[in-house]
């Protein structure tokens, strides 16, 4: 099952080339390094490079094997976090896997599936088009603030399932500082890959051929509630995934949500508040 890594910054991979002991790919256009089934491409900095990158390197991965649902894709590197140093609980070196990624400059926000058990806590991502100072905090969601995540989740949607893409990424910061010495970047991340290699086996363990764990009853309720909310196609299947994710980390039936059937919505607004409601409701943290 092969495994992609894009990662902006030559001092973020260098500890995972030396981890996988991968070697630098001359037939690429692009700074690529590979080993068996793991190809690992440094895309540079901001949204727009890693995208492309990403785009570049599925394209030419996927022309070479037969199931594309078996790729899986993880974005690797730092980010600064809104919370001041003194608040806590989040510290520099601290890890989490993306939940929810929001784009700033357009609004939209991007939900990976989280079907695989890792051992990296959750949180919310938000990409912006340049780095943040301490003052700009309040103006993003609480939580990691970085410059690649949504661009390179919009590209690998394209091509695979989002319960096979992931984003890691490691508290550098708290938006206080401008530019990192490059031999503390490598030890941040290279502080996180026994994490981050678990949360791949996890992700790379996960089986498309597995009963749904949703039943009849629950497509049903999450049907009448796309209906009650008039959620889009794409909204629907975030929802869909949202509930598999929720019973398969808990472990339960879903919550009763029977109240998102019998509310009325008029307008985008409206739908898109009853919409984050469910999302608060069914995040397992």
């Amino acid at each position: 099952m092969p495994v992609l890594l894009a990662i902006a910054l030559h001092a973020e991979a260098r500890p995972v080339i030396e981890r996988f002991r991968l070697k630098q790919d001359a037939s690429s256009g692009l700074p690529v390094f590979r080993r068996d089934e793991v190809w690992l491409t440094v895309t540079g900095t901001g949204s727009m490079k890693s995208a492309i990158a990403t785009a570049c390197l599925l394209s030419r991965l996927l022309n070479r094997v037969e199931r594309d649902e078996d790729t899986v894709l993880f974005n690797l590197g730092i980010a600064g976090h809104t919370l001041k140093a003194e608040e806590g609980p989040v510290s520099v070196g601290d890890r989490f896997l993306a939940n929810k990624i929001t784009e700033r400059s357009t609004g939209r926000s991007y939900f990976p599936d989280l079907l695989a058990r890792t051992p990296l806590a959750e949180s919310v991502v938000t990409t912006v088009e340049r780095p943040l100072d301490r003052a700009d905090a309040g103006t993003v969601e609480p939580g990691l603030v970085d410059m690649e995540a949504a661009g390179f989740y919009q590209a690998a949607a394209t091509f695979l399932p989002p319960h096979r893409i992931g984003c890691v990424k490691v508290v550098s910061d708290h938006l206080e500082t401008r530019r990192l010495d490059k031999n503390r970047v490598s030890e941040l991340i290279a502080g996180t890959l026994d994490e981050f290699e678990a949360a791949v086996e996890a992700y790379r363990s996960i089986d498309d051929g597995e009963p749904d764990v949703l039943t009849d009853a629950d497509l049903q309720l999450v049907g009448d509630i796309r209906d009650r909310l008039r959620l889009t196609a794409s909204r629907h299947r975030m929802l869909s995934d949202l509930a598999r994710s929720y019973k398969l980390h808990t472990g339960s039936d879903l919550p009763d949500l029977t109240r998102f059937t019998h509310v009325s919505v008029n307008t985008r607004q409206e739908g898109d508040a009853q919409f984050e409601r469910l999302r608060g409701i069914l995040s397992v943290e």
